[in-house]
């Protein structure tokens, strides 16, 4: 069978619209107003092309949320139930794509309100802000960060409320200087570290000096970190002690991030703390693609720009906020 540059056309604008109608599913889902109508309504979509239950998985997946389909099957009424609707009525459950997006903005990459109330410094998305502290030590925020800061008398704490900060404490052997962040405690009197709260864990990584961390429960487990240490504590304590790869670690300070022979789906990871939106993989293949080089951080919207032209992958931009590579 011969087939025209439209035929083409006419599937490649198929698979967008999949992709945006299972990007748009997967955001109203997960919100605490879903009723019975709209996971009929999503079972009914689903069940429709083989290639809608694909592209809503790999949404699932790529979020780490692969029990989100499952737990809606469970939860949903009996599609027999549920009379097919007209293509009116139908319409009214497939969200516009600047909606979805807008619900995906809310739910992914809001800061809490106890966050705003309680943080003393703040940066945006894809912003960086350098702080000077009363005693004299600078603290570098990384994007979408927060910390709050207490100096009173002999204490010098910091409490990292949410993503990475670099530290270059001022000495003063009477008062140690310590930072409190998700799962760990550090304390120092005189050093430049990072502190690097993820979801499940914190990493602490020295570039000079020695500071002690531990877990942040009950200092039941302790390490001393030196020049170039870094470790990673979680609920059950720390990790091993590992080196610091001083350029990569380092590089967001300058204003840029390098990658040396790093997966795309890591540098992916990495890039989205610096833009708002979703990054989706069409291509799965596509995710263990090693990387090299060098992204400039001051241009946060030419980043995936950047990586199109250095890999030669195609890049579709559904709206500002969805992006599908492959």
């Amino acid at each position: 069978m011969k087939h025209t540059d439209n035929d083409f056309d006419e599937a490649s604008d198929s698979e967008d619209l999949i992709d945006e109608q299972a990007a748009a599913w997967f955001v109203r889902l997960r919100a605490d107003t879903i009723g019975d109508a709209e996971k009929a309504a999503f079972a009914r979509w689903r069940a429709q092309n083989p290639a809608h239950q694909q592209a809503f998985d790999e949404l699932c997946m790529l979020w780490g949320d692969p029990g989100l389909k499952r737990a809606l099957s469970e939860a949903e009424t009996p599609l027999a139930e549920f009379p097919r609707p007209k293509d009116k009525a139908r319409r009214h459950f497939r969200l516009p794509l600047a909606m979805a997006a807008c619900l995906a903005l809310l739910f992914v990459f809001r800061i809490e309100l106890a966050v705003f109330f309680h943080a003393d410094y703040v940066t945006r998305v894809g912003e960086q802000k350098t702080v000077y502290l009363e005693d004299g030590s600078a603290v570098t925020l990384n994007t979408d960060s927060a910390l709050a800061v207490t100096m009173k008398g002999d204490r010098r704490s910091i409490e990292l409320l949410k993503g990475e900060a670099f530290f270059d404490v001022r000495p003063d052997a009477g008062r140690p200087f310590i930072v409190h962040a998700d799962h760990s405690i550090t304390r120092v009197l005189g050093t430049r570290f990072f502190v690097h709260e993820k979801d499940h864990s914190d990493e602490v990584k020295v570039l000079s000096g020695r500071v002690e961390v531990t877990d942040g429960q009950r200092w039941r487990q302790s390490v001393v970190l030196r020049d170039g240490d870094a470790v990673s504590v979680g609920r059950s304590g720390h990790g091993e002690t590992g080196r610091l790869d001083t350029k990569q670690a380092t590089s967001w300070l300058d204003g840029y991030l390098v990658f040396e022979d790093i997966a795309l789906s890591d540098v992916i990871e990495q890039v989205q703390r610096y833009r708002n939106g979703m990054v989706v993989f069409r291509d799965s293949s596509l995710r263990g693609l090693k990387i090299n080089g060098r992204i400039n951080l001051r241009e946060p919207e030419r980043i995936l720009d950047t990586l199109e032209k250095t890999l030669s992958v195609k890049i579709t931009r559904l709206s500002d906020w969805l992006v599908i590579i492959g």
